[in-house]
C-alpha cells in the first residue's frame, strides 16, 4: 500500500511543477499548527520554484467559509490539512479550476481530472502515522530534494497536531529517525515541561502537558508548589530555570505533580522524549514550544506572525511570545470557567458549555486539556460560539473508548441538527446552529448509548 501511495504522490508533484508555471497559484490553509507548519513549507516549495502565488489561512473550510474562497480559471488552488472531507463542497470550484488537496482528515473520494488528492486515507494507510506537515514535506520532497531542509517544521506541524489530537508522537518514527540522521533533530529524554529558558515557576504555572489544574495560570501556586517540594525558586538574584535543574529535582517535581493529581497521571506523562530542533536559533529549539508558539500566533489572530517565524524570520519572535502570554492568560481564564460549572456530565459522554465565555478558537485546545487532565471512559465533547459564522463549533475528543468513531458520531448528528462536521475518529470537529445546543447534546448522548449496546 506505502508503495502505491508514494507512487502517487510523485506523481502529483511532476504535474505540479508543470501547473505552477501557468497559472496563478493561491494557497488556503488550516489555522492550526498542523496546518501553518504545511502551508509554510508549501510556501516554501513554490519561492524555490520561482512562482507567485497568495495564501490564506482559514479557521474552517465549511458552507460559510468556502464563500471566502477566491478563484479563476487562471488559479491553481491548494487546500491543506483540510479539504478531504469537504469534496462536496468543493465540487463547483474543481468544475472549474485545478486543485490540490494535502489532509490527512476521513476524505471523501470524488475523481475529476481538475482535482490532486494527497491523503493517505485513500489508500488505506494508517491515518495516525501522519499529519498534514509530513505529508507535505514528502510531496515538497519529491517537487525538489532540496526541500529536505524543511523536515525540522513537519515534525513541529506533526507535534502540534498530536498535543492537539491526543495521538502518540511515536507514529511519525520514519521521518523522526530521517531528521536525526541529517543532523535536525536529537532526541533525548526529559521533562515535558517547555521552555529551558523561562523562570521555572512561570513554566510550571503554565504548562498544560503536563497539566496541573490546582496550580494552573498562579504564578503564587507555582512557586508554593516547587517551595513545598524543597526546590528553590532562584539561584542567587536570579529565577532558576528548566535547564537549571538537577535530575533529582526533577524526579522530585514527578512525584509533586502524581501527587497533585491523586494518581491520575504517570510517571511516562511527565518525562518522555523531548525533541530538539538542531540548526532552529535557541529559542525556537524546543519543538513542543514552537508547535505551542505557533498554534497561539494564529488562534490569536496573528497567523502572519507563525508563517513567518516557519520560514525564518526571527524578527517577529517577541511580538509572537507577546501572543503566548495572551494565548495563556486565555487558556487560564477559561479552565476557571469551566471549575465553576460550565461541564456537564451524561451517561456517555462529557460536554464543555462554553457559550460565548470561552472563545470558539480556543475549544479544541480546552477540550484536549480537559481529556488529558482527566482520563475520562467517555468522550468529551467542547460547544462554543463562534460569531464570525453566527454558528457554534464542536470540538471531540477521546482516549481509551475504541469502539466510538467521533466524526461518524458529530456527522450524524450534525447533519440531522442543519450542521457540518469532518475529522478522525479520536479528534473531530463540527458546526451546529445556534440553539440547538441541548438537542445536540441529548442526541449525542443517546447515539453513543446505542454504539455501546452493540458492543
Amino acid at each position: 500500500m506505502i508503495n502505491l501511495f508514494l507512487d502517487e504522490v510523485e506523481r502529483i508533484a511532476k504535474i505540479f511543477k508543470e501547473i505552477v508555471k501557468k497559472k496563478h497559484v493561491r494557497v488556503y490553509a488550516q489555522y492550526d499548527t498542523d496546518g501553518i507548519t504545511s502551508a509554510s513549507i508549501i510556501a516554501k516549495v513554490l519561492l524555490r520554484e520561482g512562482c507567485n502565488f497568495e495564501l490564506r489561512v482559514l479557521k474552517q473550510l465549511n458552507s460559510k467559509a468556502i464563500k471566502d474562497v477566491v478563484y479563476t480559471e487562471n488559479d491553481f488552488l491548494i487546500f491543506l490539512d483540510m479539504g478531504s472531507g469537504q469534496i462536496n463542497l468543493l465540487k463547483e470550484i474543481i468544475e472549474k479550476t485545478t486543485i490540490l488537496i494535502i489532509d490527512h482528515h476521513e476524505p471523501i473520494k470524488y475523481e475529476h481530472p481538475n482535482l490532486f488528492h494527497i491523503n493517505p486515507l485513500l489508500f488505506g494507510e494508517n491515518p495516525e502515522k501522519y499529519s498534514t506537515s509530513l505529508l507535505a514535506f514528502i510531496f515538497a520532497k519529491f517537487v525538489n530534494p532540496k526541500n529536505i531542509d524543511q523536515i525540522d517544521i513537519a515534525i513541529v506541524g506533526a507535534i502540534g497536531d498530536r498535543r492537539e489530537e491526543g495521538i502518540k508522537v511515536g507514529a511519525i518514527g520514519e521521518i523522526l529517525e530521517e531528521a536525526k540522521a541529517l543532523g535536525f533533530v536529537s532526541v533525548s529524554r526529559d521533562l515535558k515541561f517547555f521552555g529551558s529558558n523561562r523562570p521555572l515557576f512561570k513554566v510550571i504555572a503554565y504548562s498544560f502537558d503536563p497539566l496541573i489544574p490546582s496550580i494552573y495560570g498562579n504564578e503564587a501556586a507555582a512557586i508554593q508548589f516547587l517551595q513545598d517540594l524543597g526546590i528553590s525558586v532562584k539561584i542567587g538574584e536570579e529565577w532558576k530555570t528548566l535547564k537549571d535543574l538537577t535530575n533529582e529535582e526533577k524526579a522530585r517535581i514527578a512525584d509533586g505533580i502524581i501527587k497533585e493529581k491523586n494518581g491520575l497521571i504517570d510517571f511516562s506523562e511527565i518525562f518522555g522524549e523531548v525533541f530538539t530542533l538542531s540548526k532552529k536559533p535557541e529559542f525556537l529549539s524546543d519543538s513542543r514550544e514552537f508547535s505551542v508558539l505557533i498554534n497561539a500566533c494564529s488562534r490569536m489572530g496573528e497567523s502572519d506572525l507563525a508563517v513567518r517565524l516557519c520560514l525564518g524570520d526571527y524578527s517577529v519572535y517577541y511580538k509572537a511570545m507577546e501572543k503566548m502570554e495572551e494565548y495563556r492568560k486565555q487558556i487560564a481564564k477559561s479552565i476557571s470557567l469551566i471549575e465553576q460549572g460550565k461541564i456537564v456530565e451524561k451517561e456517555n459522554g462529557i460536554f464543555i458549555i462554553g457559550g460565548k465565555e470561552i472563545p470558539d478558537y480556543l475549544i479544541g485546545t480546552i477540550t484536549s486539556i480537559i481529556l488529558s487532565s482527566k482520563k475520562p471512559n467517555k468522550p468529551i465533547f467542547g460547544l462554543a460560539y463562534d460569531s464570525s459564522i453566527n454558528m457554534i463549533k464542536v470540538s471531540a475528543r477521546k482516549l481509551n473508548v475504541d469502539n466510538i468513531n467521533l466524526r461518524d458520531i458529530l456527522v450524524n448528528v450534525s447533519q440531522e441538527l442543519g450542521g457540518e462536521a469532518g475529522g478522525h475518529k479520536d479528534a473531530a470537529g463540527a458546526y451546529i446552529p445556534v440553539g440547538k445546543e441541548n438537542e445536540f447534546i441529548e442526541r449525542v448522548n443517546r447515539l453513543i448509548g446505542e454504539v455501546n449496546a452493540k458492543k
